[in-house]
C-alpha cells in the first residue's frame, strides 16, 4: 500500500456498533455503512457466517476490527479505504523473505491497539491487535518499518537482522493539542496568545460541596474565592479575578453554556470545564462586560453509542473549622472581679464562696452552674447529602444528557438548613449534514431556611453570653433572654422562620449550520427566569431577664408579624456569530464576527402585616390590615453588542489575533450609550523554530505571549443618568395633607463606562515529553473613570450625582505548575501548583474623602478599602512606659492607667486624635495558592488539595475581642490579659475594663491571618465488576486542617466581622456508579 505520514482512515474514523449473535458479514456491512471503508476478503478462506457479537461505542475501526480479530488468526491490510481480511498463515523465509514480529506501546507501557505498521518501499502493512502485537513479512534485512498513530510521533525503524522489535510511541505534541473554551467558541491551547485558565470536570466532581465557587477554591493562578461563612445554600464564596478592579461590584461575568448567570445557580456535576479569561486579549471579546474577568462554564453533553446510567452520591458530616475555648462560670467571675478591682470598685464582685460553689457544679437555678454556650448552640456532625443521577447517550443523529440532582444539608447552627432540586437536559441534534441544533434546558428549585433572629446574630451573641447563665432554668424558662439575648433560643424556631424559595430556569436554543467548508454560523438564544420567594414570620415572643420565672417582673412581649417578598429577574440574549477558517501553506486564517442583544428586566414586591391572632397564621391577609405596609419596585435595561476576531498564524510559529467589541447599553444617556473595547495579541512558538530543533527532546513547547487591551465595566444601577425624586413629607393646605416630592439624588447625563487598560506578558512552557508544564504571566491593569458618589455641600441638601471620577491600579503575576507521570505501569502520579499574587493601590479620588472613623478607608496611593486606625506601641506594662505616656494618653482617655494600650502620636503634636489615623493593614489577600497532589495504583485513588494565602491582615471588632463589659469572655482573656495585681510583660490582651478604649481601631489587633488549609483529602477505590463500567467508592474531608497564625476564628472570617457563620469541615462517603 502507498506509504504515508497521514494517519489511516481505520484511526480517524470513530463509530458505534452494538450487535448479538449476528454473522460476521454483517458486521463488515455496518462497518461500510458508516464509513466510507470496503471489505476484501482474501482467498474465501475467512469464515464470514461465524456468529460473533460487539457491544462498542465512539470506537475507530482499528479497535473494533482488533476486538473482532483478537485470537482468530485473522490478519488485515489496508490500501486507502480498502480493508483485505485474510487467514493468517505461518509464514517462512523463501529467498530471502522473512518474518519480523514485535510489540508498540505508549510511554506509559500501555500497549497501543489498532497502530499501523508498514514495510517502507513495499506493499505490505498491517495493524497492531489488542495488546500492541504485530507481524509482518520482510524482503530484506534493510527493510525498514514505518509505525504511526494518531496523536504520536510516526517513527522509521532500522530492522536489520532482528527477527523481533519492540517500539515505543511518542507523543505528538502537535496532534495533541488540547482546545480549551474561549468567547463564542474554541481554540487549540497551544495557540493561545491571552491569559486563560481551564479547569476541567474531573477537578470539580467528587468535592463535597454544593456550589461551583467552593469547587473552585485554589484551582486556578490568578482566581481568589473568599469562603467567609459555612451557612448552608449557593452563596458560598466570593469570586475575584486578579484583583478588585473597581469599588461597585468587581464579581466577574459568569456564562453559562453562551448565557448569562449566577455562579449559585450552577450545579458542579454538571460542568465538563471552566474557562477563565484573565486578561483583555481573552476577555475583550465581552467587552463592556468583562473588566473583572469571564468565567466560561460548558456543561456536560451526550456522547454517541448505547444508553449509560452515571449515578453519584456523597453523605457527609459538618463540624465547624475553629471554635473558641470558652471560660468557664468560675474563670468568668474571677475576670469579672479583677475588672472591678482594675476599675477601683470593690462592690459587686462575686464572693469566694460561690466561685467555690461554682468550681464544684453548682445550682443553675441560682447562677452557679457552668454552660458552654459553643457547645449549646452548634450542632456537631450536622449532616448532609448529595445525589445527581445522569443518563446519556445517542446514535449518529441526536446526542442526549439528562442530569438529575438532590442535596439536602443541615447547618451546625439550628434552622439553618437548605434543600435543592435541579435538572437538566442536554441534546444536540444533526438534523442534516449541514445542519446542528443544541438544546439546553435547566431547572433549579432551592429552600433555604433560617431562624427569623439570624444565625450569625445568634452567633455573635454566644460571644456574649455569660457562662454562670444556663440555656433555661429548671421551670423551662430561658436566662439571658432580654432583647433577645439566648443564642439558643434564637435559632430553636421560638422567634420564627425565614425562608427563601428561588426558582431558576434557564433554556438554551443553538442552530450551527456548516454549509462551505470552514464556514461555520451559530446563532444562540437564550432565556433564564429566576423567582424568588421570600416569607419571614417573627412570632409573639415574650422575652424574661436573668432570673427563673417568678423572681422578676422584667418582662416584655414582642408582637408577630409577617413580611412576604417577591422579587422576579429576567434575562433574555441572542447572538449570532459566522467563523472562517483557512489554511493555504503555511498560512492558518480564521475570522469571527457576530452581534447580539441582550435585555434584563427585574421587579419586586414587598408587603407586611402585623398582630395575627396567632403564630399558625401563613397568609399575610390574617394579620391586622391596619398595620399593613407595602412597597415595590422595577427596571429594564438592554446590551447592544457588535463584535468580531481575528487569528493569523504563520507556520505555527508566528501568533497573532485582534479582538474588539462596540457595546451600547441603556445604563447611560443618549450620546454616551456607546463603547469601543479593542485588544491586540501576539504569540512567538520558539520551540518551533529550526534553530530549537536540538532542543525539542527536552523541551516540547516553549511560547512567549503578549497582549494589549481595554474593557468596560457598566456594572451600576439603571438610570443614574436621571435624577431620582423622593418623598418629601406631607403639607397642611386647606386642612388637608399633600404629600410633597423633592429631588434626592441628582441625575448626570455625562456618566459613562469605566474602563480597564490591561497589559499582560505571558510564558508557557512544556519539558520531559510535555510531563511538565508551565504557564507564567505578568500583568498590569489600570481602571479609569470608576464610578462614585463626591461629597457635597450639607448646605446643598441632596446627594450628588455619580461621576466618573476614579482611578485604580492592580500589578500582579500568576503561575502554574503541572507534572504528570509513572512509575512502572500501575502507578500513575500528577502534581498541580498555582500561585498569584496582586498589588492594589487607588491612584485617585479626584477630591473624595473616605471616613477616616470607619475600620477600611479609600486613600490614594493605598490598597482599596485598607485597614484604618491608630498606630500602636504595645502594652503599658512597666512604670517606665507609664511614666513616658500617661501624660499623652490621659488626655485621650482620662481613666489610661497600667495595662492599656499606648497609641502613638504620628503628628507629634502631644495629644491623641483623629490626626493620627493613618493606614494600618490591607485588606486584600496576597500571594494566594493552591497544591493538588494524586496517584493511582491499581484501582486505588488517593488526591488531596492544600490552599491558602501567604499574606493577608485580619480584624475583628467588638464581641469578637474584648472580653467583659457586655460581652462573655474565653480561655485566652484568662490567660493572656495584663494583670496589674500580677503584671507580667508579654501580655496581648490589656487590663480587662468595662470600657472599650482599648479596643478603638488600632493596629494592635490587626492580625496575620495567612494560612494553609487542607481544602480536600480524597481516597477511593474502584472495583472491576462484570456488568459495570464503573464502581468506585470513597472517602472524603473538606477543610480538615488549617495552619495559621490568626487567633480563635477562622482565618477567612471577613475583615471588620462581629456576627458571622462559622466555616465547617465536612467529614464524607460516596460512590461512583456506571453501567
Amino acid at each position: 500500500m502507498p506509504l504515508s505520514g497521514v494517519a489511516s482512515p481505520l484511526q480517524e474514523i470513530r463509530i458505534t456498533i452494538q450487535q448479538k449473535n449476528v454473522p460476521l458479514s454483517k458486521v463488515f456491512k455496518e462497518i461500510e455503512e458508516k464509513t466510507d471503508c470496503s471489505f476484501l476478503i482474501r482467498n474465501n478462506d475467512v469464515n464470514t457466517n461465524e456468529k460473533v457479537s460487539i457491544d462498542v461505542r465512539n470506537k475507530t475501526v482499528a479497535e473494533i476490527l482488533g476486538i473482532l480479530f483478537d485470537g482468530k488468526g485473522i490478519k488485515y491490510e489496508v490500501n486507502g479505504k480498502r480493508i483485505s481480511v485474510y487467514k493468517a498463515v505461518r509464514q517462512h523465509t523463501i529467498g530471502g523473505k522473512r518474518k519480523v514480529t514485535g510489540q508498540v506501546t505508549d510511554n506509559m507501557e500501555e500497549a497501543v491497539i489498532g497502530a499501523s505498521v508498514f514495510v517502507m518501499g513495499a506493499s505490505n502493512g498491517t495493524i497492531t491487535d489488542m495488546n500492541g502485537h504485530f507481524s509482518l513479512e520482510l524482503p530484506d534485512d534493510n527493510a525498514k518499518l514505518q509505525v504511526s498513530y494518531i496523536g504520536y510521533k510516526t517513527q522509521v525503524i532500522n530492522v536489520g537482522n532482528k527477527s523481533s522489535v519492540n517500539i515505543v510511541l511518542v507523543e505528538d505534541s502537535k496532534a495533541l493539542e488540547e482546545v480549551v473554551v474561549v468567547g463564542y467558541g474554541t481554540q487549540k491551547k497551544v495557540n493561545l496568545t491571552g491569559a486563560v485558565e481551564t479547569v476541567k470536570s474531573d477537578r470539580l466532581a467528587n468535592k463535597p460541596v454544593t456550589s461551583i465557587a467552593s469547587a473552585l477554591t485554589g484551582e486556578a493562578a490568578g482566581v481568589t474565592v473568599t469562603q467567609n461563612s459555612g451557612q448552608p445554600g449557593p452563596n458560598q464564596g466570593t469570586v475575584r479575578v486578579r484583583g478588585i478592579g473597581t469599588w461597585g461590584d468587581a464579581s466577574p461575568l459568569v456564562l453559562v453554556d453562551g448565557v448569562s448567570m449566577s455562579l449559585n445557580d450552577v450545579i458542579p456535576s454538571e460542568v465538563e470545564s471552566v474557562s477563565v479569561l484573565k486578561d483583555a486579549a481573552s476577555a475583550a471579546i465581552y467587552g463592556s462586560r468583562a473588566a473583572n474577568g469571564v468565567i466560561l462554564i460548558t456543561t456536560k453533553k451526550g456522547k454517541e453509542g448505547k444508553l449509560t446510567f452515571n449515578y453519584s452520591g456523597n453523605v457527609g458530616f459538618q463540624f465547624a473549622t475553629r471554635v473558641p475555648e470558652s471560660v468557664t462560670s468560675w474563670q468568668y467571675a474571677e475576670l469579672y472581679n479583677q475588672m472591678q478591682y482594675n476599675e477601683g470598685k470593690s462592690s459587686s464582685l462575686f464572693p469566694q464562696d460561690r466561685i467555690d460553689r461554682m468550681k464544684a457544679g453548682g445550682d443553675p437555678d441560682k447562677l452557679e452552674g457552668n454552660t458552654d454556650w459553643y457547645d449549646e448552640l452548634l450542632r456537631s456532625g450536622a449532616p448532609q447529602h448529595n445525589h445527581q443521577l445522569t443518563v446519556s447517550g445517542g446514535s449518529d443523529k441526536i446526542t442526549y444528557m439528562i442530569s438529575a440532582g438532590y442535596s439536602d444539608q443541615q447547618g451546625i447552627i439550628p434552622s439553618t438548613d437548605y434543600e435543592r432540586y435541579n435538572l437538566r437536559v442536554n441534546t444536540t441534534s444533526k438534523l442534516t449534514s449541514w445542519l446542528k441544533l443544541d438544546v439546553n434546558m435547566a431547572y433549579l428549585n432551592s429552600t433555604q431556611e433560617e431562624s427569623a433572629a439570624g444565625a450569625a446574630e445568634a452567633y455573635r451573641r454566644t460571644m456574649r453570653a455569660l457562662p454562670y447563665l444556663p440555656v433555661q432554668f429548671s421551670d423551662g424558662t430561658y436566662s439571658y433572654d432580654a432583647a433577645p439575648s439566648n443564642p439558643v433560643r434564637m435559632v430553636n424556631g421560638d422567634y420564627g422562620m425565614r425562608r427563601k424559595n428561588n426558582d431558576c430556569m434557564t433554556l438554551l436554543i443553538a442552530p450551527e449550520i456548516n454549509i462551505l467548508d470552514g464556514l461555520n454560523i451559530r446563532g444562540t438564544f437564550g432565556y433564564e427566569s429566576n423567582i424568588y420567594k421570600e416569607k419571614i414570620f417573627n412570632k409573639t415572643v415574650t422575652y424574661g431577664s436573668f432570673e427563673p420565672a417568678g423572681q422578676s417582673g422584667l418582662t416584655e412581649v414582642s408582637r408577630n408579624k409577617q413580611t412576604d417578598r417577591w422579587d422576579q429577574y429576567r434575562n433574555l440574549t441572542a447572538n449570532v456569530t459566522a467563523s472562517y477558517e483557512k489554511t493555504i501553506g503555511k498560512h492558518d486564517f480564521k475570522v469571527m464576527a457576530g452581534g447580539s442583544l441582550e435585555t434584563f428586566k427585574w421587579a419586586y414586591t414587598k408587603a407586611s402585616r402585623m398582630d395575627f391572632p396567632n403564630d399558625d397564621f401563613g397568609e399575610i391577609n390574617a394579620g391586622d390590615a391596619t398595620t399593613a405596609a407595602a412597597e415595590g419596585n422595577s427596571t429594564y435595561s438592554a446590551l447592544a453588542s457588535l463584535f468580531g476576531r481575528a487569528n493569523y498564524v504563520y507556520a505555527d510559529r508566528y501568533l497573532f489575533e485582534f479582538t474588539a467589541r462596540y457595546d451600547g447599553s441603556s445604563k447611560f444617556a443618549r450620546g454616551h450609550r456607546w463603547g469601543f473595547f479593542p485588544s491586540v495579541s501576539a504569540g512567538w512558538r520558539i520551540s518551533e523554530e529550526a534553530f530549537f530543533e536540538p532542543l525539542k527532546k527536552h523541551v516540547q513547547n516553549l511560547k512567549l505571549r503578549a497582549s494589549w487591551g481595554e474593557l468596560g465595566n457598566q456594572r451600576i444601577n439603571d438610570y443614574q443618568f436621571i435624577s431620582n425624586v423622593g418623598n418629601g413629607g406631607s403639607y397642611l393646605f386647606g386642612g388637608t395633607p399633600i404629600i410633597g416630592y423633592k429631588e434626592a439624588l441628582m441625575g448626570n447625563e455625562i456618566i459613562t463606562w469605566e474602563s480597564s487598560r490591561n497589559l499582560d506578558f505571558g510564558i508557557d512552557f512544556a519539558l520531559f515529553d510535555n510531563r511538565l508544564q508551565t504557564t507564567f504571566d505578568w500583568y498590569c491593569r489600570t481602571t479609569s473613570d470608576i464610578l462614585l458618589n463626591l461629597e457635597a455641600p450639607g448646605a446643598l441638601g441632596i446627594k450628588l450625582a455619580m461621576e466618573n471620577a476614579g482611578k485604580m491600579e492592580n500589578k500582579g503575576w500568576d503561575l502554574t505548575v503541572s507534572w504528570r507521570s509513572n512509575i512502572g505501569k500501575d502507578f500513575k502520579y500528577n502534581i498541580g501548583f498555582n500561585l498569584s499574587d496582586v498589588k492594589n493601590k487607588v491612584i485617585d479620588l479626584r477630591g473624595y474623602k473616605s471616613s477616616t472613623t470607619e475600620l477600611t478607608a479609600k486613600i490614594e496611593g493605598q490598597p482599596l478599602n485598607a485597614i484604618f486606625g491608630f498606630e500602636t506601641l504595645g502594652i503599658c506594662d512597666n512604670r517606665e512606659l507609664y511614666d513616658k505616656y500617661a501624660p499623652m494618653m490621659q488626655k485621650y482617655n482620662p481613666k489610661w492607667g497600667m495595662g492599656d494600650i499606648i497609641i502613638k502620636d504620628r503628628t507629634g503634636e502631644g495629644v491623641i486624635n483623629d490626626e493620627d489615623r493613618t493606614v494600618i493593614g490591607n485588606s486584600i489577600p496576597r500571594f494566594t495558592f493552591g497544591l493538588n497532589l494524586g496517584f493511582e495504583y491499581k484501582g486505588f485513588d488517593f488526591s488531596c488539595f492544600f490552599q491558602g494565602v501567604g499574606k493577608a491582615d485580619g480584624y475583628v471588632t467588638m464581641e469578637a475581642i474584648q472580653p467583659m463589659g457586655i460581652n462573655g469572655a474565653r480561655k485566652e482573656h484568662y490567660k493572656e490579659s495584663f494583670n496589674p495585681q500580677d503584671p507580667k510583660p508579654g501580655a496581648y490582651f490589656p487590663r480587662i475594663l468595662s470600657s472599650d478604649y482599648n479596643y478603638a481601631y488600632m493596629s494592635h489587633w490587626v492580625q496575620d491571618a495567612s494560612y494553609i488549609r487542607l481544602k480536600n483529602l480524597q481516597i477511593g477505590y474502584s472495583f472491576k465488576i462484570k456488568g459495570l463500567n464503573q464502581l468506585r467508592v470513597y472517602a472524603s474531608g473538606e477543610n480538615l486542617f488549617t495552619a495559621t497564625k490568626y487567633r480563635t476564628w477562622d482565618p477567612e472570617t471577613p475583615v471588620g466581622a462581629r456576627g458571622f457563620y462559622p466555616n465547617v469541615a465536612v467529614y464524607s462517603m460516596g460512590v461512583n456508579l456506571n453501567f
